[in-house]
């Protein structure tokens, strides 16, 4: 069954994304812009807790998750936007921008292609398919090679299609791809960029 309002987010997401890293790669966006955002979008998100805002309730009917309209709302964005800036934070821009891309497409093409396409599910996560996190890793590989070299691309991806697919929980509570799947990407492409000289200090 299609999941409508699933593919309307990972349609949003992949818009998002292509804008940060585009934006931000020419100058338009910058870090103190997307810290403004996760400000403006966490002011948004508590006063839609309260009220309905005619804009704001429109995105949160049309993108957001029904479990998090009245607990998080903007919940996606705030995270998609503080992994963003985490990433420009810690890495170099084009691991950065690299890591970006790669949650990006690869979260959105796993998700898409899963949904229309995918038949095996894997057997760690049942919500998750094969075909979907194999043509995810595909995507966020061509990506990222437009910023970092091909091995670093690969792994990158590699790594963070695995934690994408494994759904990573704290507790009961899971932890936001749109955070941690950057974070994995940038530090795998880190490490082999450095030739893993962090671990020789």
């Amino acid at each position: 069954m299609i999941d409508n309002l699933e593919v309307k987010r990972k349609i949003a997401h992949l818009c998002t994304g292509l804008f940060i890293v585009t934006s931000y790669y020419y100058g338009i966006l910058t870090q103190k812009y997307i810290f403004f955002l996760i400000i403006f979008f966490g002011i948004l998100s508590i006063i839609s807790m309260k009220f309905k805002l005619p804009i704001a309730n429109f995105l949160l009917e049309n993108f957001e998750r029904k479990k998090y309209i009245k607990k998080f709302p903007f919940k996606g964005m705030i995270f998609f936007l503080g992994g963003s800036l985490l990433a420009i934070k810690l890495f170099p821009e084009d691991i950065a921008l690299a890591s970006i891309i790669i949650l990006t497409l690869g979260d959105s093409v796993s998700f898409l292609v899963g949904q229309f396409l995918g038949k095996t599910k894997l057997a760690f996560n049942g919500l998750k398919k094969l075909e979907g996190i194999l043509a995810g890793m595909l995507c966020a590989f061509l990506g990222s090679i437009i910023f970092v070299n091909l091995t670093e691309g690969f792994f990158g991806s590699l790594f963070a299609m695995i934690v994408e697919g494994a759904g990573l929980k704290i507790g009961v509570s899971d932890i936001d791809d749109n955070f941690i799947v950057p974070l994995v990407a940038g530090t795998v492409i880190y490490l082999f960029r450095t030739g893993f000289k962090v671990f020789l200090i």
